[in-house]
């Protein structure tokens, strides 16, 4: 019986041992590769986490589900007390239209901002959910995730804003 547990415990040491955690070098959106900026936490291929005060993550869906995980979504932002603002936004991401809201919260941290967009990018159905404590008004708010989308577009009902997000 000890032989068993000893040859269990080698075996687990040793496939535990192989299954190092792979680093993450560049992003999937949309199917087209990224490199990772600098002085970034990545999650996944499909989320960084604390790039310069920001937090960036799309998640793909199918045509069906387009149609209602994105109000689905946010329904947790509405009517909640911590929603102090909510405008309506388009986004336009390597030449497709996003849209979605920018919203103002106050939290125990103070306040911050999330612009939900969502739409069809390179043939692909996403939701993108970007989280900042900065209000995103120009591509710098934004600072190291600028780099990782070209020609995106912000135009809320007053006023159109063009700048790259990120």
């Amino acid at each position: 019986m000890k032989e068993i547990i000893i040859l269990a415990f080698i075996a687990l040491s040793l496939s535990s041992y192989g299954q190092s955690e792979k680093q993450i070098d560049s992003l999937n959106y949309v199917h087209m590769k990224i490199a990772v900026p600098e002085n970034c936490e990545v999650k996944s291929e499909y989320e960084l986490l604390d790039c310069d005060g920001a937090s960036i993550q799309w998640l793909y869906l199918n045509d069906e589900m387009l149609k209602t995980v994105p109000n689905q979504f946010m329904e947790q932002f509405k009517n909640k007390k911590t929603t102090k603002k909510q405008t309506e936004i388009k986004v336009e991401s390597f030449g497709s239209e996003l849209n979605g809201y920018k919203i103002k919260m106050k939290n125990s941290g103070g306040i911050s901002y999330r612009i939900i967009v969502y739409g069809t990018v390179n043939n692909q159905p996403l939701l993108l959910n970007i989280r900042t404590k900065k209000d995103v008004n120009e591509t710098a708010d934004l600072g190291s995730t600028t780099n990782l989308m070209e020609n995106i577009k912000l135009r809320s009902k007053s006023k159109y804003v063009y700048q790259t997000i990120f």
